[in-house]
């Protein structure tokens, strides 16, 4: 298995790796609104090509590396489940992975910010993948709510966190088949998150709690317009 890696959160390279990340995304965000409704199609699905090239590419590059290893390496973190999403729903303009991506690309790109951890390590390319990934993970559910103006249903909150079940579910039999730690199942995370409380299995109970907050409060936005409505 690759060992993780992280690095000091406020340093340089974090300060680096998340305002060029969030510059980069305001200004795809800026171009989106201002120009006309092919061309924001045209864009949703450049933006859309660029996460499913990358999904596959980062695969071929650890290959390359000789990094690859089946322990972590396959694509079975939440975030690599969101990246596929993201790339499929920019083509295929689904209300489900909407709000998948909505929901969860949001909250685990914001903690991948905030308290990053490089599960393929930060040499060659892996550094900017990392940024480059959760960029677009957090970019493309932006676009698709604020450019072409998506919004997630009723109670959709709820079915997300459903629909993610399934996913650890996977995750988790794998990780029993290869004796791995996709989706932290395992082994909790190395960062220091406020999120992370307690050893296994407590921790999973405290982010599966987490996560059904920050639904509920991105959810919420959404609530407060309709009743000012």
């Amino acid at each position: 298995m690759i060992p993780h890696e992280t690095i000091e959160i406020f340093g340089y390279y974090w300060w680096v790796g998340n305002v060029s990340t969030v510059l980069i995304i305001l200004v795809f965000l800026f171009i989106g609104l201002k120009i006309d409704d092919e061309k924001k199609n045209v864009l949703a699905k450049i933006l859309g090509g660029m996460s499913l090239f990358r999904w596959v590419f980062v695969q071929l590059y650890s290959v390359y590396a000789g990094t690859w290893v089946i322990e972590s390496s396959l694509p079975l973190q939440m975030c690599s489940f969101s990246s596929l999403f993201c790339g499929i729903v920019m083509f295929y303009r689904n209300q489900i992975f909407y709000e998948f991506v909505y929901f969860m690309g949001i909250s685990s790109a914001l903690h991948a910010f905030l308290t990053p951890e490089f599960t393929m390590g930060t040499q060659g390319y892996f550094y900017f993948d990392y940024y480059f990934n959760h960029g677009l993970i957090a970019l493309i559910p932006l676009y698709l709510t604020f450019v072409l103006k998506f919004k997630p249903m009723r109670w959709s909150w709820l079915t997300t966190l459903m629909y993610a079940q399934i996913l650890l579910i996977i995750a988790g039999f794998t990780n029993w088949m290869i004796d791995a730690n996709y989706m932290y199942l395992a082994k909790k995370p190395m960062v220091n998150n406020p999120f992370v409380i307690g050893e296994w299995p407590w921790y999973i109970l405290g982010l599966q709690f987490a996560g059904l907050l920050h639904f509920i409060l991105l959810y919420s936005l959404f609530g407060i317009k309709r009743k000012l409505k």
